[in-house]
């Protein structure tokens, strides 16, 4: 079926009715799930010192939750961890997504975003061992970011208590979860993409070095060929990177092993496809000099038992022909 995929994307700073940013959601979910998009407001005051941390994002609305966090926690909470005790600390959260199975599917995970909130109340500590390291894709590599672990013991106002266990990057700046289990779910971040000002360059450079790059910062729906609008910078850095080189290229797709063969050949084949008509609709003269391939789940670039890893598997490459 495919892992459940969203996409969260730090926007153009805000000045009303608080200094801050506004943050873009989008879930790319199975068909047959309710989609789910939305925008929230983030106060700079708020990612300084909020103990409330909303992960949950509502549905098809222009969110404003003043005191809360939207993707991780406070300075205030991340400084608080380094420090011996605990920490007030609130979760707000779908009760649905709180008894899901660990297996659960992607689907089910999905629809238990739109079933209503439940607010958790408690006190969030340093866990042991209170740091390590957590893989991520960022900007198409795989780095290993430092983290903080917290753990602690949440409960409603009636109910019983649920454990909470949180991956914060350990940057004062930037304290993002990484990864996260709220009683029987687990989420986990595998991508951080930002548009670089020399990323064409940089993707240049690495095609007439090797002849090869996955293409960073591109987003579908999920298991669909269809280009989100969040692809825009990565594509029109491909074509700038493209252009002034010579000779022939091809455009290959690739999938995890998540599903039958057939079809994950033809879903990369479709995904190569798209990013191919893409480029040539921004530059036409591309038109003669890519060809695009899908090669479904048979050249791994990680570990397909592991959500990083698939997400290392789920790339489009540019290759020299």
């Amino acid at each position: 079926m495919g892992d459940y995929e969203s996409v969260k994307t730090l926007g153009t700073r805000i000045t009303q009715p608080a200094p801050g940013w506004r943050i873009d959601y989008r879930a790319s979910l199975p068909q047959g799930a309710e989609r789910v998009q939305s925008t929230r407001q983030q106060s700079d005051a708020d990612l300084a010192n909020a103990t409330t941390y909303r992960s949950r994002f509502e549905s098809d609305t222009e969110e404003h939750y003043p005191g809360s966090t939207a993707l991780g926690v406070s300075t205030a909470v991340l400084r608080a961890l380094r420090k011996p005790g605990g920490t007030p600390f609130t979760l707000v959260e779908a009760p649905e997504w709180l008894r899901q199975p660990a297996d659960a599917g992607a689907l089910e995970l999905a629809r238990s975003l739109t079933v209503g909130e439940l607010m958790l109340r408690g006190e969030l500590r340093a866990a042991t061992p209170a740091t390590g390291s957590q893989r991520v894709l960022v900007n198409g590599r795989p780095v290993d970011l430092p983290v903080r672990w917290a753990e602690g013991t949440l409960a409603a106002r009636s109910g019983k208590p649920t454990a909470v266990r949180l991956a914060l990057l350990d940057d004062d700046v930037n304290p993002l979860a990484l990864a996260w289990r709220f009683g029987g779910a687990q989420l986990t971040v595998v991508r951080l993409d930002w548009p670089r000002p020399d990323a064409d360059a940089a993707l240049s450079a690495e095609l007439q070095r090797t002849g090869r790059v996955a293409l960073p910062g591109l987003y579908f729906d999920f298991g669909q060929a269809t280009l989100q609008s969040g692809s825009e910078a990565a594509l029109s850095a491909c074509v700038r990177a493209l252009k002034p080189l010579a000779g022939r290229w091809r455009v290959e797709g690739h999938t995890d092993a998540i599903g039958s063969e057939p079809a994950n050949r033809a879903l990369s084949l479709a995904r190569a496809q798209a990013v191919l008509h893409a480029l040539v609709s921004r530059e036409p003269s591309l038109a003669g000099r890519l060809q695009a391939a899908g090669l479904g789940a048979s050249q791994p670039a990680g570990d397909n038992t592991t959500a990083d890893g698939r997400a290392r598997n789920r790339r489009v490459e540019l290759v020299r022909v």
